[in-house]
């Protein structure tokens, strides 16, 4: 029998929709300021948002700390229809629950980093509101964002107010503020890790990663469709990589990127990199991009960049899309050789009992799981390899998947495949859940006791 040992780890983001319905008179500005924003290529903008308790900010006072900050700086009273010099709209709110009310505990569990229970009962409480958006030429996209960014923390040291970052959609408390706007630059450019948000979630049969906060450096967002869910963090990376080239200069040229991971610039970039990079990776890859991509409900109000994984040379995107993580940061994939024993007959029976279950959970939707099997595939010396699928639909007893291994045994076929198996063939199961637990695989265990 021939086994191949998979080494996933699959992490999801839950992406909201913009869900503040009640700043009604706001979010219409907003979404004007953001619409020429995504039309043009000459500005970006910032959008800061202030939760202050019981302390009311004053419009006069603040325009005059901002006019010291950007002393070029005309203040606005409505979204500009042209951004051809800094501009500033300021706006103190003090019917917070009515005009500019925070997300709910669901939302902050995954996007208020750090805060403590009391602090995000604070925010849901706060009395006070006070909103800045900056707007400037992408000429001044590093230094006025930088600028911004120290005066808030200026504004928000040694207080108890509670900062929102309209443009990533997260809320921060002074310490993490800090930590991911004021400190995360080198040489007057940003880290992205620190600097954007990503969001991942399941679409149908397959998942979707998008990134949030690039309009405020004038640059498109980015996003990977049509994903195998277990691609997810290579997903992430490979976005977090194309960002940062971009914030570091490099040009999108008819459509392509040329990636080099040794190229880019930033040490604490690359060394994350470094980290999750194997040592058969080539580090290099083209990556092409469908520069018309309709927004979706909830995306960025910003340009969208769609990485394009079409490639002639392969029967899927999938396939390509598996085939550029391996060149980027390369892969760990091993065979074992072992024999069915009675042991490993044993824990497959009882793996093969759960199938029925397990496909009533999948049609029934799995939202932020990832559900993986193990079948036989015919090796090109009439053996059987057994390989891992993911789960995209299951039927009746066909099972249709993307395949997670590349063969060693069979020449014409590679990871990422489309592939249909048949229940009665499945060994073994691991279910990815989204707590982060895993459940099943308990043939795997035994294989790696008794293989080689």
């Amino acid at each position: 029998m021939l086994c191949k040992k998979v080494s996933l780890t699959v992490y999801y983001d839950i992406i909201y929709t913009l869900i503040l319905m009640k700043r009604f008179c706001f979010l219409l500005f907003l979404l004007s300021s953001l619409t020429i924003i995504a039309q043009s290529t000459q500005g970006a903008l910032s959008e800061i948002g202030f939760y202050t308790m019981d302390t009311a900010l004053d419009e006069a006072a603040i325009e005059k700390e901002l006019k010291t900050v950007f002393p070029d700086a005309v203040f606005v009273e409505e979204s500009p229809e042209v951004i051809n010099k800094t501009m500033i709209y300021i706006e103190a709110i003090t019917e917070v629950e009515e005009d500019y009310p925070a997300h709910d505990t669901e939302y902050l569990e995954y996007f208020a980093e750090g805060f403590s229970k009391e602090q995000k009962d604070q925010l849901g409480d706060s009395q006070n509101a006070f909103i800045v958006v900056l707007y400037y030429k992408n000429k001044d996209v590093f230094t006025h964002t930088k600028k911004l960014f120290d005066w808030v923390y200026k504004k928000i040291k040694n207080t108890d107010f509670i900062v929102y970052d309209g443009d990533v959609r997260e809320y921060y408390i002074p310490e993490t503020w800090k930590r991911d706007r004021v400190d995360a630059w080198e040489n007057g450019i940003p880290n992205v890790l620190q600097q954007l948000t990503l969001h991942s979630y399941r679409k149908y049969e397959y998942c979707r990663s998008i990134t949030f906060g690039m309009q405020r450096f004038g640059l498109p967002d980015l996003v990977i469709d049509d994903s195998p869910c277990s691609n997810s963090n290579n997903a992430g990376q490979l976005l977090a990589v194309i960002a940062q080239l971009l914030l570091e200069g490099n040009e999108i040229k008819i459509n392509s990127l040329k990636i080099d991971l040794d190229a880019i610039k930033s040490a604490e970039f690359k060394k994350a990199i470094d980290d999750i990079v194997y040592e058969n990776a080539t580090k290099k890859a083209t990556v092409n991009f469908n520069t018309s991509v309709p927004q979706e409900e909830g995306d960025p109000l910003n340009i969208i960049y769609q990485v394009s994984f079409k490639n002639k040379d392969y029967e899927n995107t999938q396939a390509y899309e598996n085939e550029t993580y391996k060149n980027l940061f390369g892969i760990e994939d091993e065979i074992t050789h072992v024999d069915h024993n009675d042991e490993i007959l044993a824990a497959s029976e009882r793996a093969k009992e759960k199938l029925p279950e397990l496909r009533a959970l999948f049609n029934e939707g799995l939202d932020q799981a990832t559900l993986l099997l193990k079948a036989p595939f015919a090796a090109d010396d009439g053996r059987n390899e057994w390989m891992w699928i993911e789960v995209t639909r299951w039927r009746s007893t066909e099972i249709q998947g993307i395949l997670q291994n590349d063969p060693f045994y069979i020449k014409d076929l590679k990871s990422g495949a489309k592939v249909t198996v048949q229940q009665g063939d499945i060994f073994d199961y691991i279910l990815y859940k989204a707590d982060g637990t895993t459940e099943g695989n308990e043939t795997g265990k035994l294989i790696l006791k008794y293989g080689n």
